[in-house]
């Protein structure tokens, strides 16, 4: 019984110091990158599908730079940083 109170402490002091946490699921940042990568790409061909020129380009959308993918990884869903030292990260980013 106090061997589970210890490690819950212990885990509790852990999780008090982590600076910008984020809030991806196990997957991680590869599947956040690939999600990131569809979206552009969608986006990429409602834009061509728009401009009167019609132009087939099968060439891949851009890599994702990684201050956006650090970006969304600390975001919330409803647009909030998970944390105050995230948001600073973030300001310092941006700047």
């Amino acid at each position: 019984m106090s061997h589970d109170r210890v490690s819950r402490n212990g885990h509790r002091q852990f999780k008090n110091t982590l600076i910008g946490p984020h809030v991806l699921s196990r997957e991680g940042y590869d599947l956040l990158e690939k999600k990131l990568l569809d979206d552009k790409r969608m986006r990429l061909q409602e834009e061509e599908m728009l401009i009167e020129n019609k132009t087939i380009i099968d060439n891949p959308p851009s890599p994702i730079q990684r201050h956006v993918n650090w970006k969304v990884a600390h975001t919330k869903r409803y647009g909030h940083m998970t944390s105050q030292s995230a948001q600073e990260i973030s300001n310092k980013i941006v700047s």
